[in-house]
């Protein structure tokens, strides 16, 4: 699926394609309703619940991004977060750098800031993604925040971000103030299978892909959803796996029984004799590095690597050859059947015939080789 275009699920689906498009669906929008809701009340607390991959993250951002400029944010993972590295990072996001080294001259340092904005009728944003995951001190340190006035008004709106048992720690005796001030705890609910479908097909579209039911029919976006429950973090997962192309594997036969089978996460696919190779082969004529695989997005290249007894490929000796699906390597004893070979791209095979085409567009492989040979040499002469 879409063999011309391998980065496609990394760049729609991947960790930074979230700035590519946001896709609001029903929830996501309510959401997001709610916390504007909230940060015009007077109380100016919000509770964000969600499970892993609801999508808490992307809307605190979207929340971040949609704020006047002269609004004073910050947005700061609460995962091991501790009082002064807390504080520091508020201020760094305010504005303002500092060298104090107390968490108590800091929390002043942000106590008088939140109250200079808040008598200018422009009170700071403080949001927290992961609350549930901060250290005790630095939640009491958020619940002093909480507590901050400006005649009788609130100094600092606040919104919390969490996965399950947020409400029992906004609960708990280290978050009182913020128990006392929140509007409410808004839980994200899923996608629909209609949703799931669209915020698929929109992620592809902002790729560049103008025909995205060409990668995924309606009955695999379907599969999608049900296989992630409608959560975006896990759409995103799925998609991503669903375009990521099959790796080549070997099947390693010997005298008609099958030995192994082989699959490499890699590029490079070393095969010999040596413990040190990738795919190491128990055969008396199989040199110590015998030969290699090198996988391109449209190729997957064989070189001999000088081998004593050489390399063939479908009964055809050979130094070096783009391989296809079902092609037979024998080395030695050894037969390694092909299989999920990348498809051959037009420009390649219009070159497969050239001389050396191969081995010139591998050159730099190669000198990456003789140095994993020089290593191995000086690994076995050690081991004498």
């Amino acid at each position: 699926m879409q063999a011309e275009q391998p980065q496609l699920g990394d760049q729609a689906f991947g960790k930074d394609a979230a700035t590519l498009v946001t896709v609001p669906y029903q929830s996501h929008r309510d959401a997001l309703t709610f916390i504007q809701t909230v940060l015009r009340s007077p109380r100016g607390v919000g509770v964000l619940h969600g499970p892993r991959a609801s999508g808490k993250t992307t809307i605190a951002r979207l929340v971040q991004e949609r704020l006047p400029e002269q609004v004073a944010v910050a947005r700061i993972d609460g995962t091991d977060a501790r009082p002064r590295g807390l504080l520091v990072e508020m201020l760094a996001q305010f504005g303002y750098n500092t060298d104090l080294e107390s968490p108590g001259e800091l929390l002043q340092m942000v106590t008088v800031f939140a109250m200079q904005q808040t008598r200018s009728m422009q009170p700071p944003i403080l949001i927290i993604d992961n609350v549930e995951h901060m250290y005790p001190s630095a939640l009491r340190t958020l619940d002093a925040l909480a507590e901050l006035k400006v005649k009788h008004r609130f100094a600092l709106r606040i919104l919390v971000t969490g996965d399950e048992g947020l409400s029992a720690l906004i609960a708990s005796e280290n978050l009182q103030n913020i128990a006392q001030r929140h509007f409410g705890i808004f839980s994200i609910g899923p996608l629909s299978e209609r949703e799931t479908q669209q915020y698929l097909y929109a992620r592809l579209t902002a790729c560049g892909l103008q025909q995205p039911d060409s990668v995924f029919t309606v009955s695999t976006c379907e599969r999608l959803h049900e296989l992630s429950g409608g959560w975006p973090g896990l759409i995103n997962y799925y998609a991503q796996e669903a375009l990521r192309p099959e790796r080549p594997r070997l099947i390693v036969t010997r005298d008609g029984e099958t030995v192994s089978r082989y699959t490499s996460n890699t590029k490079k696919i070393l095969i010999g004799r040596s413990e040190f190779a990738d795919l190491v082969l128990d055969d008396e004529y199989a040199s110590a590095m015998h030969a290699v695989l090198l996988l391109y997005s449209n190729a997957l290249v064989m070189l001999d690597l000088n081998s004593s007894n050489g390399t063939t490929v479908n009964s055809v000796r050979l130094k070096s050859t783009i391989l296809k699906e079902n092609d037979i390597i024998s080395i030695g004893h050894h037969r390694l059947k092909v299989e999920n070979a990348p498809a051959m791209s037009a420009d390649i095979a219009q070159r497969v015939n050239l001389p050396d085409t191969i081995r010139t567009k591998s050159l730099t492989e190669m000198r990456r080789l003789q140095d994993d040979l020089r290593v191995v040499a000086a690994a076995e002469k050690q081991r004498g």
